[in-house]
């Protein structure tokens, strides 16, 4: 064999060896098999204006392969609607006193780096609001939703995997994307493709409310005491001999009404 093609041969082993030593790509690393697992375990606190609402959840690792290693694991984390009743409103530049995650406005990059197959993370937020912070009344909770885009890779690999949540979209990019027509599918993987983004996650939320005053409660209360204690007494009065030991208790009580009433009357003539 010539010198020239054993190099050749001897070259083109080696690429085998070296192309069969990286890791290949995840099939479809979108699929909801492994997007409705990657994040789990929500906290969504209800907080009263100016609280901090401390938001949680788990990010996971859910490929399970040996080239399933995430690297590069960016998540960008926003606030953008917010909802009383059955009004919205987009949380943009103009809303006047959004809450502030981390103290860093209204959106936050979280590195996560590495995640091993099958590790899971933490991820805490501090959500700071003000007493000025738009929220809803004493019956009506207000709600504002988060939304998620996360980008990573895998070990070994240069193809970039991006998942977002809806929130991300606009609407007219969701309306196409979904659709509960039973005759077509639920998500349009096609246009989904088209517009970069492998796959879905959830979005979140945290609810900000003025609470109920505990007085009109404590009023409630003893009015209903009130009256069944009246309806008792009258109950009673009204069946003498019936009930002889109420009966006694409720004329030494009506006694001693009338004599702190007299002694209140001599009081008030001096």
């Amino acid at each position: 064999m010539r010198p020239r093609v054993l190099s050749a041969v001897v070259m083109a082993a080696l690429l085998l060896v070296l192309s069969g030593s990286a890791c290949a790509d995840i099939p479809d690393p979108g699929a909801p098999s492994y997007a409705n697992s990657i994040m789990s375990d929500f906290v969504t606190p209800v907080v009263r204006p100016g609280e901090i609402a401390l938001v949680s959840f788990n990010i996971s690792n859910p490929y399970e392969a040996p080239e399933g290693t995430m690297v590069n694991t960016t998540l960008v984390i926003g606030v953008y609607w917010y909802a009383a009743g059955e009004a919205g409103e987009r949380v943009d530049d103009e809303f006047p006193n959004p809450p502030s995650i981390n103290g860093n406005g209204t959106s936050e990059v979280v590195a996560l780096g590495m995640l091993d197959v099958n590790s899971t993370r933490r991820v805490n937020l501090s959500i700071e609001t003000t007493k000025r912070t738009p929220h809803g009344s004493y019956f009506s909770q207000s709600t504002y939703f988060l939304r998620f885009r996360m980008i990573f890779s895998f070990e070994g690999n240069s193809s970039i995997v991006v998942l977002q949540s809806r929130g991300c979209f606009t609407e007219e990019q969701w309306s196409q994307l979904v659709s509960f027509d039973t005759e077509q599918p639920l998500v349009n993987t096609t246009y989904l493709k088209s517009l970069g983004i492998d796959g879905l996650l959830p979005d979140s939320s945290f609810g900000i409310k003025t609470p109920i005053p505990k007085w009109p409660l404590g009023l409630l209360v003893a009015g209903c005491a009130g009256l069944c204690f009246g309806a008792l007494y009258f109950f009673v009065m009204d069946n003498p001999g019936k009930y002889p030991e109420l009966e006694k208790r409720f004329y030494y009580l009506r006694g001693k009404l009338g004599e702190s009433w007299r002694q209140l009357q001599h009081r008030g003539r001096k």
